[in-house]
């Protein structure tokens, strides 16, 4: 199993067991808005076992019909996330409006406290995990979390507003302006996720970067190589590129195939670069 998949099953078995003591908790204790966090978490759960899968699908070999991999089933997956969360966002709205005001007692607050630091336990391991693993999954799922330890803070601070709603008739309304507060941070994060992997999977191309100005710096460091020019394709966890190599005139035909082969194995096992299956066109001329 990869790092990338243990990385994915710890999210999963700590989202679960979080998602479970919130819903309990949201019931027991009569309070939408902590429901609503269980289904949030609850959803972190259903998505992180969803990229599980099309993470494993993605690192499956390229064949003769798909050349350059499966990596952009991770695109993929993350639109179905996005669309499932627009629904349960939608959902998590309507049903803070049908919940009853009910004020819960001081007991809530250790429910709350725990899963605070169960959420943020797996915070802090995605946030490690993202930016040493190169994973639009992880990253998605980081990005979740931290929405999840928001929404925890918005419980608490309805349950503490719903204490003085005796004082104050108007805070009777905490519960539902927190589920949908809760609704709402939901689908902007589904719609941001939606649009970013859209753009991905349309075949997005890296341009302006310091990974392009160093695959240039790095190809130009060949010897033979008097000019280039090359595409670099987002697919996933990789890039896949494509280079047009200019050489210096005079070189043999034996020449130009070692070269061609020295930069096409150097590319792939550039630990920064990421690069997958590049292709390699050579001329004699380059057009600008």
């Amino acid at each position: 199993m990869t790092r990338e998949l243990k990385a994915l099953v710890f999210s999963m078995i700590y989202n679960f067991i979080t998602s479970i003591i919130k819903l309990f908790g949201g019931v027991f204790f009569h309070l939408g808005s902590l429901f609503a966090d269980g289904l949030h978490t609850l959803s972190d759960f259903i998505t992180d076992l969803i990229s599980f899968l099309g993470v494993n699908l993605s690192k499956k070999r390229p064949t003769k019909h798909h050349p350059f991999g499966f990596g952009r089933v991770s695109y993929l997956t993350n639109l179905f996330i996005g669309m499932l969360l627009v629904i349960l966002a939608i959902y998590i709205i309507i049903s803070g409006f049908l919940n009853e005001v009910v004020v819960p007692d001081n007991s809530v607050f250790l429910l709350l406290f725990t899963v605070f630091v169960l959420k943020l336990i797996v915070l802090i391991f995605l946030y490690y995990a993202s930016n040493h693993i190169r994973s639009q999954v992880l990253i998605t799922s980081y990005r979740e979390a931290k929405a999840d330890l928001v929404s925890t803070v918005i419980v608490f601070l309805v349950v503490l507003l719903l204490k003085f709603s005796e004082q104050y008739s108007f805070l009777e309304y905490a519960d539902v302006i927190g589920s949908s507060v809760i609704g709402l941070m939901v689908l902007h994060m589904a719609i941001q996720i939606i649009t970013e992997n859209s753009l991905s999977l349309l075949g997005e191309a890296e341009v302006d970067s310091d990974l392009v100005r160093n695959i240039r710096e790095f190809i130009l460091s060949f010897k033979g190589v008097k000019d280039t020019k090359f595409t670099l394709i987002k697919y996933g966890d990789y890039y896949q590129i494509h280079v047009m190599l200019e050489v210096n005139e005079g070189l043999s035909l034996r020449q130009v195939s070692h070269l061609e082969q020295r930069l096409r194995e150097n590319l792939v096992r550039h630990r920064s670069f990421h690069v997958k299956y590049p292709t390699i066109y050579v001329t004699n001329h380059l057009d600008k």
